[in-house]
């Protein structure tokens, strides 16, 4: 199984000096769904802008299939296989219709036409958004939006999609959907979320982190039933039986 991230030995510090990362590395393979935990702090989402190019490590290489993440030429290149949504879904929507919002990535690729209008349609279909094709997402629900940002992601056809929180301040109709959705998407997924249960759904291995280190990596049903390691690093584990 071929590699689409590898991480090795990276750390990163930011300009007020606060280290960040500290000598971490990873890989996450083709079709491998791989949860990321730990405290608020752990550096997990400083991690994840170091995965598309929005951060550079200071020490250490992060590869995409194989292409390391320097130069504008391979960064961009390397956008197009790594797709990040936001823990704030609002942050990253700014069309004036979720058709457009959808359409926005393939078109700033020049894709052909039908090709932008068969994806579009696609993923609307999937995420159960045609009844607001027409609508701005930023009039819609929590739920409705966090669906266009992960739609809008897919249309670009990526190998890796990242998801900061994905079920933040969703209720439980829209998360039970939600992770519905991302149980049918064929890709490699790299998931953080303080919400266990939702990572022990989605997810076959899980990555703990605090203080920008990698302390723990194991198949996820250990892991978060894990209860000393977890509560070495002030979480919870879920009860082997509830």
């Amino acid at each position: 199984m071929s590699c689409v991230v590898r991480v090795h030995n990276i750390t990163f510090f930011y300009p007020d000096g606060v280290q960040a990362i500290s000598g971490l590395s990873f890989s996450v393979h083709q079709h491998e769904k791989v949860g990321l935990i730990g405290p608020s702090g752990a550096g997990k989402t400083t991690l994840f802008w170091h995965l598309n190019g929005l951060l550079k490590p200071h020490s250490g290489e992060v590869k995409v299939l194989d292409r390391p993440l320097t130069g504008h030429k391979n960064i961009n290149e390397v956008r197009r296989h790594v797709a990040l949504t936001f823990q704030q879904v609002n942050d990253q929507l700014f069309c004036s219709s979720v058709w457009e919002e959808i359409a926005f990535g393939p078109k700033n690729l020049y894709w052909p036409k039908q090709q932008i209008v068969d994806t579009v349609e696609k993923w609307l279909a999937y995420f159960e958004l045609n009844d607001v094709r027409e609508r701005p997402p930023h009039h819609l629900s929590g739920g409705q939006k966090r669906r266009v940002a992960l739609a809008a992601a897919m249309a670009m056809e990526p190998d890796l999609l990242i998801l900061d929180e994905p079920a933040n301040d969703l209720d439980h109709r829209h998360r039970r959907k939600l992770i519905t959705y991302l149980k049918g998407l064929q890709i490699a997924l790299l998931v953080a979320s303080h919400d266990l249960r939702l990572i022990g759904e989605l997810t076959g291995r899980c990555i703990l982190m605090d203080k920008g280190r990698l302390v723990a990596d194991k198949v996820t049903v250990d892991l978060i039933h894990d209860k000393e390691t977890l509560k070495a690093y002030g979480m919870e584990a879920i009860p082997v039986k509830e």
